[in-house]
């Protein structure tokens, strides 16, 4: 299955590599789409809409830009971030010695393996933002097809490469901020089903490009996100955030045109909450996230909770930990003001409820510019 590097193409190069390494390609994912993920929010249980934290919060919640002391807030120049499961080395051992795609499926069986790399780069004003961004993310899950009891692998990749406007104002000395993003997104999406005896026969009849290439839908569209954020105190930074994200986000404009466009972002509900206490040199932040509030995409409840507490001192140094979905996350972050180094792990559920099918991934993330 090497040759499913081509769904990959130039861009994929960054997280997809890692599901290509293993001749396992499969696409079969529950996971709840971002186009964003935040290093440090993961940390945190993934909280993060009612927090104002620099470049971050154009994804989490675009009213946070408004936050800012300063008329310049933060410069990203690159942020690279990678994400993966824990099992990519036992997984690439069994690869090393076992060249029977069969075989290698059968001894990974009802494993998950998870793989996603981004980048942002942008300049944040108080009020106003210019962003690009560009993310893949990739699931692999192997095991027995319960109807012909062979050895499947289900596989799905995404890559979402966008611009990003980003307009927000404060009201009431302060009090409310309002804030909306216009973005114009690039999707790649693949989504199949492959057995066995399916990639064997490919590869012996070399059809497998053919078969990649065929399940690639490529799109483009623009949409927009609108945030509300209410500091209900600000000496303890409590707050309360409510994101509407993706109106609007279908990607008509596709490639080839008429062919089949990747799948539309739903618009969804999300709200947020956030206090803190302590010192202006060492401070606690407590957060909790609750995402799709009308539950837009039919998802159980446990998938879309999530809690976080995080230790800053000096904004220098700062520990993080969480729950998100129900599972444990831990993080660590450096902040220098021209770099930023961050670390962590968490578990995303794969499965449609919280428990069936979690996916524990180890997360990392540098970040130059000039840093908040």
């Amino acid at each position: 299955m090497d040759g499913i590097i081509i769904f990959i193409k130039s861009r994929f190069n960054i997280t997809i590599l890692v599901i290509i390494l293993f001749k396992t390609q499969v696409i079969y994912s529950q996971e709840l789409q971002r186009e964003y993920r935040s290093s440090r929010f993961l940390g945190r249980g993934d909280t993060g809409i009612a927090d104002a934290n620099g470049g971050d919060s154009i994804f989490y919640n675009p009213a946070a830009i408004a936050y800012a002391n300063n008329i310049l807030n933060e410069i990203v120049i690159i942020s690279p971030q990678i994400e993966g499961t824990s099992n990519f080395i036992s997984l690439y051992d069994s690869a090393q010695g076992n060249g029977n795609v069969a075989s290698l499926l059968a001894a990974n069986q009802n494993k998950v393996y998870s793989a996603a790399g981004q980048s942002l780069t942008g300049i944040i004003f108080k009020k106003v933002s210019l962003g690009v961004m560009d993310r893949i993310n990739s699931n692999i899950y192997a095991g027995i097809d319960p109807t012909t009891g062979i050895p499947t692998a289900n596989i799905y990749g995404a890559n979402r490469a966008g611009v990003y406007f980003t307009l927000a104002h404060d009201f009431f000395d302060g009090h409310l901020l309002v804030g909306i993003n216009g973005k114009y997104i690039q999707k790649r999406e693949v989504n199949l089903s492959i057995s066995a005896l399916d990639v064997d026969s490919e590869i012996s009849n070399n059809s497998l490009k053919t078969m990649i290439t065929n399940s690639l839908n490529v799109g483009s569209g623009v949409g927009a996100d609108i945030g509300l954020l209410l500091v209900l105190h600000k000496e303890s930074s409590t707050q309360l955030g409510i994101t509407v994200r993706n109106l609007g986000m279908q990607y008509r404009w596709t490639v080839p045109e008429g062919s089949k466009a990747p799948t539309s972002e739903p618009t969804v509900f999300d709200t947020g909450f956030k206090t803190t206490f302590g010192t202006k040199k060492s401070r606690v932040g407590i957060y909790a996230d609750f995402r799709d509030i009308s539950n837009t995409e039919n998802t159980d409840i446990g998938k879309r909770i999530h809690l976080g507490a995080e230790y800053v001192l000096n904004n220098f140094f700062g520990i993080m930990t969480g729950l998100n979905q129900g599972y444990p996350t831990f993080g660590l972050f450096l902040n220098f003001k021209f770099i930023k180094i961050e670390g962590g792990m968490y578990t995303e559920e794969i499965g449609k409820i919280t428990g069936s099918l979690p996916s524990e991934r180890f997360f990392s993330r540098i970040v130059l510019g000039w840093l908040i």
